[in-house]
C-alpha cells in the first residue's frame, strides 16, 4: 500500500512540471532575443519534462509496486504533462503569432471609439505582414532563403507540421 504522502504528491508532479515549463519559458524569452519562440518553447518544455521524469522516478521507485505498475504510472503522468505542455505551447503560439489576437487587442484599446476598416488596413498592410512573418520564420530557423525561394528547415517546426499533416489525414481523412 503506497504511503499517504505519495498519494498526495503523485498528481502534483505534472503540475509542478508545467510550472517549471512556464517559469523557464518566461526567463528564456527575456534572455534570448531574435524571435526563436519555438526553440524557447521546446527548451522550456524539456526542462519541465526533466523535472517530471526525475520526480516520478524518485517517487515511484520508493513504493512497493511491480515494475509494470511503475512504468504505467510513469507513462501516465508523463502523458499528462505532455498534454498540459501542448496546451501551453498553443496558448503561447496564439499569443505570439496570431494576428487576430493582436487586432482584438487594438479594437479593445480603441474603445469607446470604434476602428474603421480603413484604419485597420492601414495598420496591417498584407505585404508588410507577410514580410514580417517570413523574417520571423527565417530568424527562428524554421525556413531558409535560397536563390530567392523559401524552403523548410529540418527539425522543430517541420516535425510539428508533419505530425499535424498526419493527424489531419488520420482524423479528417483529408
Amino acid at each position: 500500500m503506497p504511503d499517504p504522502v505519495f498519494v498526495f504528491c503523485l498528481p502534483l508532479v505534472p503540475l509542478l512540471g508545467l510550472f517549471v515549463d512556464m517559469i523557464a519559458h518566461a526567463c528564456l524569452a527575456r534572455m534570448i532575443a531574435g524571435g526563436a519562440h519555438v526553440r524557447i518553447q521546446f527548451l522550456s518544455f524539456g526542462l519541465g519534462m526533466t523535472v517530471v521524469a526525475g520526480l516520478l522516478v524518485h517517487l515511484l521507485w520508493q513504493q512497493p509496486f511491480s515494475p509494470a505498475d511503475r512504468i504505467g504510472y510513469l507513462l501516465l503522468h508523463l502523458m499528462i504533462y505532455f498534454c498540459m505542455g501542448f496546451g501551453l505551447f498553443n496558448v503561447i503560439n496564439a499569443n505570439v503569432s496570431s494576428l487576430r489576437v493582436r487586432m482584438l487587442k487594438e479594437y479593445l484599446a480603441a474603445q469607446p471609439r470604434a476602428l474603421t476598416d480603413a484604419e485597420m488596413f492601414a495598420r496591417y498592410p498584407a505585404a508588410e505582414i507577410l514580410s514580417a512573418r517570413l523574417e520571423r520564420l527565417v530568424t527562428g530557423g524554421q525556413i531558409r532563403l535560397q536563390d530567392g525561394r523559401y524552403f523548410p528547415c529540418e527539425g522543430g517546426v517541420a516535425l510539428i507540421a508533419a505530425f499535424f499533416a498526419l493527424l489531419r489525414r488520420v482524423l479528417l481523412r483529408k
